[in-house]
This record gives C-alpha cells, sequence and structure tokens, in this order.
C-alpha cells in the first residue's frame, strides 16, 4: 500500500475511532443528584417553623417533598410550619433528573416550649419532663441565645441542668434523649438591683504572721475578729478598694459578690487584684517573668443553697500552673540549681506559735532584727523559726488571734524566689504561668481566673454554672533575705463579664 492510502486508511481509522467514543459518551447515564446540608431530625415548637434549603449536587430537573405520604411543596426549598397540637412528621425530599431520583427521609417532631423564668447572674436550675424518667443520656443544648455570655451545665443527676446568663434575653434550650425530645424558653430579665462587678462581702479573714500583719489593714489594741473582719471588707469592698495583706503561708480571706460570675466557656471570668510587679533589672539574661509575685492559691464555691454566705457550699480549687508540680514552669530548672525547695505539697499544714519576744536584738545584722522570732512547724517534719526584719517592727503574729498558736491547711507551691545578684542584694520572685493572685500585673492577661479551671476534692474537672464566693491563701512559703516573707496581698476583685472585658482562656 503506498503512502497515500496509508494516510488515507490511518484518517479514517481515526474518524470511526472518535464517532465511536462520542457515541459511548452519549451513552452514559447522568449522574444522579445528591442532597446534602440537611439534618435527620428536627424538633420544632409548635406554631412556629422551620426553613429547608438543601444543597444540591448534580443536576436537578424537580425536588418534591412530601410530609407524611402527601406531596405539600415541588421547589428548591420547603418551609416546614408547625401545626398548634404537637406531633410527629415524617418528611421525605425526592430530586429527580433524567432517569434518575435520589430522597431523603426526615423525622420531624414538633411540641410546646416549657416555659422558665430567671434574673440575670443567678443560677437556675431547670429539668426534663416527665417523659424522659428513666433516661440516662439526656442531652441538653442551648439552640439559640441573644448573647454568648452563658453556661449550660450538666449535673450529676442527668433529669435536671444548671443554667446562668450575664445578658438578658430569650434563650431556647432543648433537651433529648433518643427520640424523645423538649424545648424550653428561658427568660432572663434584669434583676430589680443591677449587681456591681466588685467584691461586695469580706466573710472572713486570718492572715498567717508576716511583715505586714496588724497593719494592712490596721489592728489597734482591742479589736476582734469581727472588727478586723469589716476593716479588710472596708479595704476590699467596691470599686475603690485598697490592699491587705495574707502574711505568710496559708494566710487567707474569703470575699463574696453581691451576684453569680458566670462561667463563660472560652474566657476568664473574674479576677483579684494582688501588688505583683516585674523587675527592672534582673541580670539573668532572657529571664522568664518576675519580680514581685508572691502566689495566693484561689478556692470557688457558688451559693448552691442561696442563702447568701459560704457555709454549708462546696469550695472547689482553680487549678493553676503548679498546684500539683512545678516542673513546667520557665524558672523551674533555675530554682533547682540553687537548692529552692521546689517540691508541690498538696495537704500541707503549718502550724505558727506566737513569738516569745517582740524587742529587737541588740545589733541587728542583714536587717534581721529578731532570727528565732516566731516558731513554726509542718505535718513533713520540718521546723523552724521566722525572722523579723529592720523595716517592719510590730508584731507579726496577729494581734486579734487569742491562741497562742494557729494552724494553717492547704496547698504548699515550689518556691520561687531566686537571689540573682550573687551578693544577696537582688531577690527576683518569678511568676507561675497562670492561676494565681498576686502573680500577674493587674492588667496582664495572666491575672484573669477561668472557673473552668476548677476542680473538686477528687481532682476531677468541677463543671461549674458559676462561683458566688471566693477564697485566696498565701501559697508560698519563703524567705528573701532582706525582703522579708513572700506575702500574698489581695486587692479588688471583678467581674471580667460585667467590665465587658474579653480575655480568652488557657485550656488545660
Amino acid at each position: 500500500m503506498n503512502l497515500r492510502y496509508k494516510i488515507l486508511a490511518s484518517l479514517t481509522c481515526a474518524s470511526l475511532l472518535i464517532s465511536s467514543c462520542g457515541k459511548k459518551d452519549a451513552e452514559l447515564p447522568e449522574p444522579a443528584p445528591v442532597i446534602a446540608g440537611l439534618e435527620s431530625d428536627y424538633y420544632v415548637v409548635i406554631k412556629e417553623n422551620i426553613q429547608l434549603k438543601p444543597a444540591l449536587e448534580n443536576r436537578v430537573d424537580s425536588i418534591v417533598w412530601l410530609v407524611n405520604g402527601k406531596r405539600v411543596a415541588n421547589a428548591l426549598e420547603y418551609t416546614f410550619e408547625a401545626p398548634a397540637d404537637p406531633g410527629a412528621y415524617s418528611l421525605i425530599v425526592m430530586a429527580y433528573n433524567a432517569g434518575n431520583i435520589f430522597q431523603k427521609v426526615i423525622q420531624i417532631t414538633t411540641g410546646r416550649y416549657l416555659n422558665w423564668s430567671t434574673t440575670s447572674n443567678t443560677i437556675l436550675k431547670i429539668g426534663a419532663s416527665a417523659k424522659f424518667a428513666g433516661k440516662t443520656d439526656l442531652k441538653w443544648e442551648v439552640l439559640s441565645a441573644p448573647s454568648g455570655l452563658y453556661r449550660l451545665t450538666d449535673t450529676t443527676a442527668t433529669q435536671t441542668a444548671l443554667f446562668s446568663a450575664v445578658t438578658r434575653g430569650s434563650y431556647k434550650l432543648k433537651v433529648s434523649s433518643g427520640n424523645l425530645v423538649d424545648t424550653l424558653l428561658v427568660t432572663v430579665r434584669q434583676p430589680d438591683l443591677a449587681p456591681s462587678p466588685y467584691i461586695k462581702s469580706v466573710f472572713d479573714y486570718l492572715p498567717a504572721p508576716g511583715q505586714f500583719v496588724n497593719e494592712l489593714p490596721k489592728y489597734n489594741a482591742g479589736d476582734t475578729y469581727e472588727t478586723m473582719v469589716a476593716k479588710a471588707g472596708k479595704e476590699l469592698i467596691g470599686e475603690e478598694a485598697n490592699m491587705i495583706t495574707l502574711g505568710g503561708w496559708g494566710g487567707y480571706v474569703v470575699v463574696g459578690f453581691d451576684h453569680t460570675v458566670v462561667n463563660v466557656p472560652g474566657r476568664r471570668d473574674f479576677r483579684i487584684h494582688g501588688n505583683a510587679f516585674g523587675a527592672n533589672a534582673n541580670p539573668r539574661p532572657n529571664a522568664p517573668f518576675g519580680g514581685s509575685c508572691e502566689p495566693g492559691i484561689i478556692m470557688v464555691a457558688y451559693d448552691k443553697n442561696k442563702n447568701g454566705k459560704p457555709d454549708e457550699d462546696e469550695w472547689y480549687e482553680i487549678k493553676g500552673s503548679a498546684n500539683f508540680s512545678a516542673e513546667a514552669e520557665p524558672w523551674y530548672s533555675v530554682a533547682v540549681s540553687v537548692k529552692n525547695d521546689v517540691r508541690t505539697f498538696r495537704s500541707y499544714e503549718m502550724t505558727y506559735h506566737r513569738p516569745a519576744t517582740e524587742t529587737p536584738s541588740p545589733a541587728p545584722q542583714g536587717h534581721v532584727s529578731i532570727g528565732n522570732y516566731i516558731r513554726w512547724a509542718d505535718n513533713q517534719g520540718q521546723e523552724g523559726y521566722k525572722v523579723k526584719n529592720t523595716f517592719h517592727t510590730q508584731s507579726y503574729y496577729p494581734g486579734w488571734v487569742k491562741e497562742d498558736k494557729i494552724t494553717y491547711k492547704g496547698i504548699r507551691l515550689a518556691t520561687n524566689g531566686i537571689e540573682e545578684s550573687g551578693s544577696g542584694s537582688y531577690f527576683v520572685l518569678y511568676a507561675f504561668r497562670y492561676g494565681y493572685v498576686d502573680n500577674y500585673p493587674n492588667p496582664h492577661n495572666n491575672s484573669g481566673i477561668d472557673i473552668d479551671w476548677a476542680i473538686d476534692k477528687n481532682g476531677k474537672k468541677a463543671n461549674l454554672p458559676g462561683i458566688d464566693f471566693v477564697k485566696v491563701y498565701n501559697g508560698i512559703d519563703q524567705e528573701n533575705g532582706w525582703l522579708g516573707e513572700a506575702s500574698t496581698e489581695v486587692g479588688r476583685g471583678e467581674d471580667l463579664h460585667l467590665l465587658g472585658l474579653n480575655i480568652e482562656t488557657i485550656v488545660q
């Protein structure tokens, strides 16, 4: 065959192949439509409606909607209107194109609202209806809310939940168990008296011996425990609060707000001011933040019996970054190298004894006026004396305490004070990462506390709806040369939500 015929033959074959392929392509079936973007179950309150708008894939010629077998619409979307009486409905949506049908079955349950009412910044206990009796798999959720400043908390009794909100308005909630569903409408209104963002009450105050005790606040001869609690209240209540001291390790104060501080998910909820500040001239290169950081451990409680007092209410521990170990703190290895006591004691006790003398030694040395001043002993077999320095000459033992010894209990943190000059003149008290009072400067985000960090006595996440009461106690037992003992100071307390402050939390 000559070249001309070969070329013609090749072109003829190619044409046949192209024609054959085109014919085969034309005979391929069109892909069926696909319906997406619709749930399998919906709950609709009676006399309300829900708009169903599916997401479609591939070509669609027609969409048909059927309710309980009756055709109700032929459209790209459909609005289901719930009748006046509760019921159950089977909705079928079908999509067509040439020779193809795709359908999806949806169950719709309709019912009435269960109405609840409360005021902002209070904890409301809500319950599922009787039809859920015996069910142990209830699921509670918020369907809509006027703002994100709320908390819905399941309790251990699955038939109930706790709800609290900062913003007034209507909140739609849903509780379900399998095919059983209830919708709740919680109306949150403003209380008659607007809540204060600041501390409203001081319930208890007992500092441990320390260099500012009997001065912050001032003790006068004849003052009683009740007098000193009132004096602490005068300093801490309201926006224009001042400082009080908690003294040495274990010294504490208990305060309260006039409302529930709501535990808003993902945010820090409150803070208690201290007087922490950073060092101006730390000689250590690239040192982590430190200066005067004297962390106070935080306990919280909510007013479960609603009597306005922290009496029979359970206390929960705010799990700060070193409540179990300080090994993750950025200064830990340095503290080990200088032989700081970096152990953490979870069940620590210390007893302080009234000093035998307040008279300074004849020849003060190293800014110490009395070396063997206040005798102490702990439950770890350790004992010794607290010193008295020349800068604060008043008695360090709480003047209103009649007993000759006081015992404190709690967590003792690793010691964070390091002498950085090598000559005993420059002590830096390093900050723990988060979770304490008087640990970071007040404007710093790490002074904010997330109620979601609370754990119970077994170390499990408490999942609190909010809190009404706060206890702060000094978590450090350390003498820092001429600076004296580490002593937590406490100032103004703030509800961050009422102040409009949004500080992102740290997820533990």
